[in-house]
């Protein structure tokens, strides 16, 4: 059976980006913001240091963003329900251009901390706000592939952006890295007006944003976003966990910078290659719930050889084991928040997902650090983020099962709206 779907059916009309070359635009917007955050890992502290900071005050300086970021997350939901995508997104490309300038013009460690959490607050939007517009355009059978392609450039980021920061820093000093992050922005921000002219992305009628107040609360109690939101937490531990002790661990066995570094890239390749491949596909042909557990499965796995390794190839086995995890579970867990929300929600549910995201990344940095320092195992933080996505499995089978035959709640709680579920059925069929 088919069923064409009315142009005005589930979304704003130029709700989301027709064609290929909007889906390249806002993958854009994805590459440019992950490349701003890893670009920051290698200058931030040297450049606090530089301005005068002790090594707290650094560590402050380096951990504001992640604060202010992650409230700005939440945040920034509401608005793109709101107010729509184009024209916030756009606001916060050119905002975090000029945060970023204002760090070339920091005199103080004060006036850099400043920066660095308005920082966090300009490019919470960005995330949140090109995922749910991915999650706009995406047919019902082909968000994964979608969210896994658009994922695969969070990796590439990962990869060149520490490399590429440290050499400009290494040869043109630390400002050079912010004035090149301010200018792929600034570009960025041209490519999306030029595009959002012809294919707009900010139209929201009135009764629709009267209906966009969904609560945090309300997201939270629907059993997919709930599964993808616990199945986010776990994952971002593990990369908590990762950040902040791998390189610790190999210093401790006298590895090379390079080796450390070449730790990651078996990561963020080994997962670029499962989110750009046909194991994308896997939960739109499936079901979301399989490659999830998979997913974890071997997140579980890749921490638990980390742990036991005693040698730079058993960790590099590790890390690509998680890379792999990794590769499997985003695309899942992306669709699922995508297809879980309607239109005048999916900001929101996409700001505390990307919320949920820090957040995990903020407690395994923590816990790692106390678990090494009072346990004196090497291992014992891998361990503990296996622990945690093995514990989060039967936590998202038993959340899972709740949405057997229930049906899901449209905004605010209530029914569905019609056009919603006309929109759905046509995809379905």
């Amino acid at each position: 059976m088919s069923m064409q779907k009315s142009p005005s059916a589930g979304a704003p009309s130029g709700a989301s980006p027709r064609g290929p070359a909007g889906l390249w635009v806002i993958r854009l917007v994805i590459l440019v913001a992950f490349l701003d955050l890893f670009m920051q890992f290698p200058v931030v502290a040297p450049y606090a240091r530089e301005l005068g900071a002790s090594a707290i005050v650094a560590g402050v300086v380096v951990a504001i963003y992640s604060a202010t970021n992650l409230a700005g997350n939440v945040a920034a939901g509401a608005v793109l329900d709101r107010w729509g995508r184009g024209v916030p997104v756009m606001f916060g490309l050119v905002s975090t251009a000029v945060v970023l300038v204002g760090y070339v013009f920091s005199r103080s460690p004060e006036q850099l901390m400043v920066a660095r959490a308005l920082h966090g607050l300009t490019a919470s939007i960005l995330t949140p706000g090109a995922f749910a517009i991915l999650g706009d355009a995406a047919p019902a059978g082909k968000r994964a592939r979608v969210m896994g392609l658009s994922g695969a450039f969070i990796a590439v980021a990962a990869m060149i952006g520490p490399l590429t920061a440290g050499l400009l820093r290494d040869r043109q000093g630390s400002d050079a890295v912010f004035l090149l992050s301010a200018g792929l922005m600034l570009v960025t921000t041209l490519l999306l007006w030029r595009w959002n002219r012809s294919q707009p992305l900010k139209t929201v009628e009135p009764r629709e944003a009267q209906i966009s107040g969904v609560s945090i609360g309300v997201l939270w109690r629907r059993p997919q976003l709930a599964t993808s939101y616990l199945a986010a937490l776990a994952l971002t531990v593990g990369l908590g966990v990762l950040v902040t002790h791998f390189p610790a661990v190999m210093a401790e066995r006298a590895e090379s910078s390079a080796r450390t570094g070449l730790g990651f890239t078996a990561f963020a390749a080994v997962a670029m290659i499962g989110m750009a491949s046909p194991l994308s596909r896997l939960s739109d042909r499936y079901g979301r719930l399989g490659p999830i557990v998979a997913g974890l499965l071997l997140v579980a796995a890749g921490m638990a050889i980390l742990g036991a390794s005693g040698d730079f190839f058993g960790s590099a086995l590790g890390m690509g084991v998680f890379g792999l995890g990794f590769g499997l579970l985003f695309p899942a867990i992306t669709a699922l928040t995508a297809e879980a929300a309607a239109w005048t929600e999916r900001g929101k549910a996409f700001g505390l997902f990307y919320a949920v995201f820090s957040l995990g990344v903020v407690i395994g940095s923590l816990v790692s650090g106390l678990l090494a320092q009072r346990s004196g195992i090497n291992g014992a933080p891998f361990f503990f983020s296996a622990g945690i996505a093995l514990a989060s499995i039967p936590a998202i089978a038993a959340v899972w099962r709740l949405r057997t035959g229930r049906p899901r709640a449209g905004p605010a709680g209530g029914p569905v709206p019609a056009a919603e579920r006309v929109d759905r059925e046509g995809e379905e069929c």
